[in-house]
């Protein structure tokens, strides 16, 4: 963090780091995609899913809706005593929220944020997870967050990611707190993305101390950042 920045110590946001932090959270895979990244499947069924699971897994980053067809119906979530079936989850990096979450949810302003049913059944299908309906959380709302420079991808902390999206940013673990949200980023719906760093949530104090008030705020991963001017 700069030392011009100029720290509003009454305002903060928070960072959903479970997206950005997805191999301490247990898969949750659609059911079509559970071989694909065997890249083993018959050609036929290869060319008809791969760019399916392409554009999932990269398409909602962008803050794109994403269609019933590419969300799907049934995926994978074999919980387990040491994984509590929290009401948020992110197996994939695709945000999943349970029926209380999103009731919390919707009474704050969302924007262009769509629920997308699914079912989550264990991978045997003999069974569901849950018996509480969950939602695949599609978040479509863009704003500038702030400090890039603070971010980047594994080696170097202050490097651009280049990809076929354009330029991005890829949060390091644990530098979540480190970030600066510019004030202009706080007028707006309470969940939102920045397009260059798709890989995390921002959510607004309001939307976070309403979903603590609930019990339903175990799973996000929340870190509180700083408002400031850079």
């Amino acid at each position: 963090m700069s030392a011009s920045t100029n720290i509003n110590p009454d305002q903060c946001v928070w960072i959903a780091t479970t997206t950005n932090n997805i191999n301490k959270v247990q898969p949750v895979v659609r059911r079509e995609f559970v071989d694909i990244p065997t890249w083993e499947l018959p050609e036929a069924e290869l060319s008809k899913y791969k760019p399916l699971f392409d554009a999932v897994y990269n398409d909602w980053k962008r803050g794109d809706i994403l269609t019933p067809e590419m969300v799907g119906e049934i995926w994978y979530y074999n919980s387990k005593a040491d994984y509590y079936t929290a009401p948020f989850i992110s197996g994939g990096g695709l945000p999943m929220v349970s029926e209380a979450a999103k009731r919390v949810l919707e009474r704050y302003d969302l924007g262009t944020t769509v629920f997308h049913p699914i079912t989550l059944m264990n991978s045997e299908e003999t069974a569901r997870t849950t018996s509480e309906p969950y939602y695949l959380l599609n978040v479509a709302n863009k704003r500038s967050m702030g400090n890039y420079d603070v971010l980047g991808p594994e080696g170097d902390n202050r490097a651009p990611l280049n990809n076929r999206h354009g330029i991005r940013f890829r949060p390091q673990s644990g530098q979540e707190a480190e970030l600066v949200v510019i004030p202009e980023a706080l007028g707006g719906p309470d969940i939102w993305l920045d397009p260059k760093v798709p890989e995390i949530l921002f959510l607004s104090d309001a939307l976070v101390q309403g979903l603590k008030a609930s019990a339903v705020d175990e799973g996000w991963g929340l870190v509180r950042c700083a408002v400031g001017t850079l």
